[in-house]
């Protein structure tokens, strides 16, 4: 097959969403035989575009309405797929991008009426999104495991840790407190990775300007969840590492060799419909994941915690002091993610999918 990934614009490649709906089933899809461009979509498309592809990947959204391209696409005889991982109409308000989200949700649908068949990561949301369109097909998340190799399993103090984007600052609260209870009992290396590309305090000092000043008030919940997190982390033993570029990302989690992994996750619609992506990348290192007792790791999950402090605190101090009962639970995990999430299998799922003609149920 002839695959064009079309982008929304020239920033995609800071995006966890690139890396693993595009950059990791294209390179798949390259080792099998098909033929993969990647561009970036504008409003003037070169005819080259219109004749080349089998198929066209369309995801996000973009700075210009792309439904005549697609229309023009179909026309011709291509097939439009649609891909979309996140429920846009629930995002929480603490998440940074809450506000442009609210304004992109004309043209997802639009884009989610126009595709041929929608693609997208969990039940949860596929539910939710069938009310656009009815072809719409589970593939979900899946790693390359020649990128995500073991840790190397040094000796020395037990490392615990922590990874995510700018929007979970209200997740990595619930469990601070626990952390820091913890440490004053066991002895553990805690490491927060991720969350911004500054030193936190560099951060939350420019949070803290922009709340005072009264500017972007739109975000005003994500400073304040932010500046909440904060002061709490400020009391424990802790190590921040930056945010990595997603391709970058893989080498520094193996580097890390966390023993353990924590995946907080508060309750509600839009984090129900995400997928279990972070259990993936721990267990694919051989680090052992520690999740909350929600939607989605309660799907896929096998050792989590109620989102109280007393459940979070009595999971996490069973695996810090019986390293027996973790080298179990962390085998089973990898045992699930590399027969379940590895792109050497789903990249089938895709190519069915990508080459299909007609309805699917």
């Amino acid at each position: 097959m002839k695959i064009v990934y079309f982008q929304s614009g020239s920033e995609d490649f800071r995006c966890g969403v690139w890396f693993y709906r595009q950059i990791i089933p294209a390179k798949a899809l390259r080792k099998r035989g098909h033929e993969i461009k990647m561009a970036v979509l504008t409003n003037r498309i070169d005819e080259w575009w219109y004749k080349f592809p089998d198929v066209v990947i369309f995801r996000n959204v973009y700075l210009f309405d792309p439904v005549s391209a697609m229309r023009e696409l179909k026309r011709r005889g291509k097939r439009i797929v649609y891909d979309i991982d996140d429920d846009f109409w629930t995002i929480n308000p603490d998440n940074p991008a809450a506000k442009t989200a609210k304004e992109k949700v004309e043209q997802i649908t639009a884009l989610l009426k126009e595709a041929d068949i929608v693609t997208t990561t969990t039940e949860v949301l596929k539910q939710r999104l069938s009310k656009f369109n009815k072809n719409i097909a589970i593939v979900p998340n899946a790693l390359d495991f020649t990128e995500f190799c073991e840790r190397p399993k040094n000796e020395g103090l037990l490392k615990v840790g922590y990874t995510g984007g700018a929007s979970h600052w209200g997740d990595l609260e619930m469990v601070a407190n626990v952390i820091g209870e913890l440490q004053k009992k066991y002895k553990f290396k805690f490491v927060l990775q991720g969350i911004t590309g500054d030193p936190l305090i560099n951060e939350i000092y420019t949070y803290r300007y922009y709340l005072g000043q009264g500017l972007q008030p739109e975000k005003n919940e994500f400073y304040e969840a932010a500046m909440r997190t904060f002061e709490k982390l400020r009391r424990l033993n802790y190590i921040h590492i930056p945010w990595y570029h997603p391709e970058l990302y893989p080498p520094i989690l193996v580097g890390m060799d966390w023993d353990i992994g924590l995946c907080p996750l508060k309750d509600n619609s839009f984090n129900q419909a995400k997928s279990c992506v972070k259990f993936y990348e721990y267990a694919a290192v051989g680090t052992t994941c520690l999740a909350s007792d929600v939607l989605p790791y309660k799907n896929e999950v096998n050792y989590r915690a109620k989102n109280t402090f007393k459940d979070w605190y009595k999971k996490l101090e069973k695996l810090i002091k019986d390293e027996k009962f973790r080298e179990k639970i962390t085998e089973k995990q990898w045992e699930f993610v590399e027969k379940n999430r590895n792109i050497e299998e789903v990249i089938l799922q895709w190519e069915k999918i990508l080459g299909y003609v007609g309805s699917q149920s």
